[in-house]
């Protein structure tokens, strides 16, 4: 697992080479703080820092070749040295030259959309393992392989981490890498240099704005791992798989047509599509129509939104011909996807804690709500801060419309003002025709279409815990699997999961409402997802 200098230059032909081609690499890095000997430093510029300011540390750790945009000045000229038009670019497939180009090594399969991601991750990481396959994850909750877990810092690592990383999977023995693919991630360059077998598109609504300026732009840099990344790849016939039911989605099959399309949807129109479904508070029990014949699937997950993801996972295991015994055990399996409309039970009532966190996610997952609920639908949310600010009231907006009363709270402010963001939650929440509670004055019972406004989590999750009534539910929306609060740059611990089990102890301890006991069932949480 190595490269030469001369190996370098004849993949990326750069403007200017100094050093001995015969030099080995074993490694790449963007990061200075990683640089070992033998690793070539990669001068990235990024949007706070440009790396070009840091190639004075890499060479004290050791780097054996700068790799950058210009030449070496002054007492840098004697440095090895290559120079490209473009480092962001060059950073992926140096990064998979120079760790053996794992991806060529095992079944690669990318997927991008705004919602359902990570979801389907879960089912396919089921359905590879049913295979006796190895799978790995790189995604928004863990990277994780085998024995071996990580926290995810990003949906999708810097390109040289994540070359890094397969050629672990590999190593270990990995056969299938199933990724998260962001749009960020697209639009930087760092899958360039993967080689993928399959390519999912799932769906695209309004999120990341504030980073791409305009819906088409993001959906351009989502179409990039079809119009460039599945093109380039070295496999021999890679297949796009693309929701059909989604607009965007059939603009992007409509391009397909320099390769294998599959497309999967409610419609007879598509390739994978349910014959019959059924959809429950116990599940999801389906007949999926293939080009291979019938599938029947019984899933654990409920909501009209779950019918999708397994049809996706239905369809990317028909481009990788996997039998239907596998793909029917693989999903009626999975059973917890952390933070996605995660359970937790009480006598005083239900509680989901889900990461719904763009307008069209929340709608689903009050609209899946709705179907079991024989109460009241209280929903808990804010919106996070450094980020779009055009979805704010429509967030606000989305829960007004599936819930009977709304907490407009904190989510991750970052370092924007708390307040100034709730404010643009509830634009949405007032324009739906719902009135603010006086927060001085306790009301029981609570006035139908109505919320109020509590800045810090913690007390709004306590507070809509003790309004809970046995048949009612309530959502705790946006944070999901996150484990912390970030405010003011600092990341503060804070898991909604487990606020929500700490609140329900705490009223049962008190003596009020019927609560005598909270639990996460299975693993100590039950999961419907999203």
């Amino acid at each position: 697992m190595s490269a030469t200098l001369q190996d370098i230059v004849a993949l990326l032909a750069p403007t200017f080479v100094s050093g001995d081609p015969r030099t080995v690499f074993s490694g790449v890095t963007h990061d200075s703080r990683k640089v070992r000997p033998g690793y070539i430093f990669v001068a990235v510029p990024g949007e706070h820092v440009d790396g070009h300011a840091f190639i004075g540390r890499a060479l004290e750790a050791g780097a054996s070749a700068i790799l950058a945009m210009g030449k070496p000045t002054g007492a840098l000229e004697g440095v090895p040295w290559i120079v490209a038009p473009d480092t962001r670019r060059a950073l992926g497939p140096v990064a998979s030259l120079v760790y053996g180009n794992p991806g060529q090594d095992m079944i690669l399969v990318g997927i991008t959309g705004t919602n359902g991601k990570t979801t389907l991750t879960f089912l396919l990481e089921s359905i590879f393992s049913a295979t006796g396959a190895v799978p790995g994850v790189i995604g928004t909750i863990t990277y994780r392989w085998g024995a071996t877990e990580r926290s995810a810092a990003n949906t999708t690592p810097e390109a040289s981490d994540l070359q890094e990383m397969l050629a672990l999977m590999r190593d270990d023995g990995v056969t299938h890498a199933i990724m998260e693919v962001s749009s960020h991630g697209l639009h930087m360059g760092r899958l360039d240099g993967c080689d993928f077998d399959t390519g999912v598109f799932t769906n695209l609504t309004q999120d990341h704005l504030d980073y791409h300026g305009s819906m088409e732009e993001y959906f351009l840099a989502k179409s990039l791992l079809f119009t460039r990344l599945l093109p380039a790849s070295s496999k021999t016939s890679p297949v796009a798989v693309v929701n059909g039911d989604d607009p965007y989605g059939r603009r992007l099959a409509a391009q397909m047509r320099h390769m294998p399309l599959l497309t999967y949807g409610t419609s007879q129109a598509f390739d994978v599509y349910p014959s019959s479904a059924m959809v429950n508070a116990e599940g999801i029990e389906l007949r999926a129509e293939t080009r291979r014949g019938p599938v029947r699937v019984i899933s654990p997950l409920t909501g009209r939104f779950n019918v999708s993801n397994i049809l996706a996972a239905i369809a990317v295991a028909e481009s990788l011909g996997i039998d239907r015994e596998a793909i029917r055990d693989g999903i009626g399996r999975v059973r917890n996807v952390p933070g996605r409309l995660e359970r937790v039970s009480s006598a005083a009532g239900t509680v989901f804690v889900d990461y719904a966190h763009t307008p069209a996610a929340l709608k689903n997952v009050l609209e899946a709500l709705a179907r079991i609920c024989t109460g009241r639908i209280i929903t808990v949310m804010g919106c996070g801060g450094d980020r779009d600010k055009a979805k704010r009231p429509l967030m606000g907006m989305e829960a007004a419309a599936g819930s009977d009363f709304v907490v407009v709270t904190s989510d991750n402010p970052r370092t924007e003002d708390p307040l100034s963001i709730i404010r643009q939650v509830e634009e949405g929440v007032r324009e739906y025709g719902y009135v603010a509670l006086d927060g001085n004055k306790e009301q029981n019972p609570l006035p139908p279409r109505s919320y109020r406004v509590i800045p810090d989590r913690r007390e709004a999750i306590a507070w809509a815990v003790r309004a809970l009534r046995k048949s009612d539910i309530l959502l705790v929306a946006g944070k999901g699997h996150e484990t912390y609060q970030e405010i003011n740059g600092v990341r503060y611990p804070f898991d909604d999961r487990q606020v929500v089990l700490e609140e329900l102890s705490l009223l049962s301890a008190s003596g009020h409402g019927n609560a005598r006991h909270a639990k996460r069932s299975g693993d100590d949480r039950e999961t419907l997802h999203s």
